[in-house]
């Protein structure tokens, strides 16, 4: 196709570097980015024939993720300076887009061109900021790497809406933020929940109100009376106590952060109305991993493994009482199981990835802060190596992992204890779990097939595809969705995991439907 501007200048759309984000898994859709033409493609397979659709969004996307219920889809937009004709001038903002088309796409003006979002568990706050590579020298002279932009996704823009600010430093900058679920300040004048961003840093954690971030935010020190870096790498929260639980690399012990109410004074209008008080959990060394649970009763458990001292100490969280479990390897990765569900957990599964432990350990967790109930600690030896553990959503199975290639798999019956192998021809590049967890489905880059093994019986079967595949999701509704990482647009949609070639249906191109229409 060959086209002539006579003596009009060449649009600059055509000249702008593009570069496609995603797939972005989003239920029974699936969307890319289209950082060129400066759009969302969602390609929707819920009613049987595949749906194209495309929304218009700001300059220059950066950053795409879903909200945690993968309703809605957030995107950042660095904006435009405009430099030659036909370019206009655009600020930086935060979009959200409804995949449904019921809503226009809404976008927040962030003020920077901040590169990452971290959104709160209900969807209703989110915050922009920066990571260490975030800084494109295109993009201006200088960067302030402690500035934040903190929306309210549930309310319009507009004043107050979002608040973008810098947050206090002692020298470094963030490596992360995440934002607690709304959680009520017990004993506080305003008992109405919020949620807060913890922003995490070298040797800092950071509380802020993303509810009112117009208010003072609290920094603590995580280095007293240390000469080691400490960092901050993950956090979790029991909401109904307002309470925070952190694990650090190098710190002594697990961090319990509640936060207590404390009255703002009235000569200063920015002075927030809480105040955190810290406690060491006590486990004897520092952790590796942890994991939370509530037991039938509600109350709090922390289960932190602790490599250098070869223990699992499992801790009520409201009393601090705890139970040391000597393992026979230093445990690095702890699973829960049942998780996600209504039941509480009964049995967490440990592993050693670190020491490459032929073996992982069951550790069962009803009675286990009772004195009178044995501890039941059993090892379920395997055939090689483990590299990875992960979980099968909805079910009580692990995938171990044994090599770096993931050609060699276990499936491990946590109910019983037992280990089926599992071998693959090549590289497992990418893979999911169906809903319910009844299939696992892979894909090998360079093979024009997706696989399955069905999950009951362990049978393994495929589907040979016309092109290699990239990437692979398992839809809500059940369906299967092959992206051949083609700049074009290219996906073989299957109805269901059961469904053969006939039923296939291969999407080509859509990356670029109404290009020709739109304006540039």
């Amino acid at each position: 196709m060959t086209a002539c501007w006579l003596d009009e200048p060449r649009p600059v759309g055509y000249d702008r570097h593009r570069e496609v984000l995603g797939p972005v898994a989003m239920k029974d859709r699936v969307a890319y980015v289209d950082t060129a033409r400066d759009r969302v493609i969602f390609v929707d397979s819920a009613g049987g024939d595949p749906v194209v659709r495309t929304v218009g969004i700001g300059r220059s996307a950066v950053f795409v993720t879903p909200t945690p219920d993968r309703s809605r889809l957030v995107v950042i937009t660095r904006g435009e300076e405009a430099v030659v004709e036909g370019q206009v001038d655009e600020e930086p903002a935060l979009w959200v887009v409804d995949p449904d088309g019921g809503e226009a796409p809404v976008a927040y003006p962030i003020g920077s061109p901040f590169n990452r979002i971290a959104i709160s568990s209900d969807g209703a706050e989110a915050v922009a900021y920066y990571t260490g590579s975030g800084f494109d020298p295109n993009t201006g002279v200088f960067r302030n790497p402690n500035e934040v932009a903190v929306v309210h996704l549930s309310q319009p823009p507009g004043d107050g809406n979002p608040v973008v600010r810098t947050v206090r430093s002692f020298g470094a900058a963030p490596d992360g933020v995440v934002l607690s679920p709304p959680m009520a300040i017990p004993g506080a004048d305003d008992s109405t929940p919020r949620t807060f961003a913890f922003i995490l840093a070298p040797n800092t954690v950071t509380i802020l109100d993303a509810t009112h971030p117009e208010r003072d935010e609290v920094s603590i020190r995580l280095d007293q009376g240390s000469d080691v870096t400490v960092y901050p790498r993950e956090i979790a929260f029991a909401p109904d106590r307002a309470t925070a639980y952190l694990r650090a690399d190098n710190a002594r012990d697990i961090v319990a952060i509640e936060i207590h109410p404390d009255p703002p004074s009235a000569e200063r209008p920015r002075d927030n109305d809480y105040r955190p008080v810290l406690a060491e959990l006590g486990t004897g060394g520092g952790p590796a991993d942890v994991a939370w649970y509530d037991d039938a009763a509600g109350r709090r458990f922390v289960v932190a493994a602790t490599p250098g001292t070869r223990d699992v100490v499992v801790i009520d969280a409201n009393t601090a009482e705890f139970v040391t479990v000597e393992t026979p390897d230093p445990i690095d990765r702890i699973l829960l199981f049942p998780a996600g569900g209504d039941q509480p957990p009964r049995t967490a599964v440990l592993a050693s990835l670190g020491d490459r432990s032929s073996r992982v350990h069951l550790l069962a967790l009803d009675g286990i802060t009772d004195p009178l109930v044995p501890i039941d600690l059993r090892t379920v030896d395997l055939a090689a190596p483990v590299v990875d553990v992960v979980p099968v959503p909805g079910r009580a199975y692990a995938m171990i992992v044994h090599d770096a290639d993931r050609t060699v798999l276990g499936l491990l019956d946590v109910a019983f204890g037992s280990v089926s192998p599992l071998q693959g021809a090549g590289r497992l590049d990418a893979y999911d779990f169906s809903a319910g967890g009844t299939h696992l489905v892979g894909i090998t880059s360079g093979v024009a097939r997706v696989g399955f093994v069905e999950l009951d019986t362990l049978h393994p079967f495929d589907l040979r595809l016309d092109d290699a595949p990239g990437r692979v999701f398992a839809l809500a509704g059940g369906g299967v969705y092959v992206d051949h990482s083609d700049p074009f647009g290219r996906a073989t949609i299957l109805p269901s995991v059961e469904a053969g070639r006939q039923e296939s249906v291969v999407l080509s191109g859509f990356l670029l439907a109404d290009w020709i229409d739109e304006p540039l």
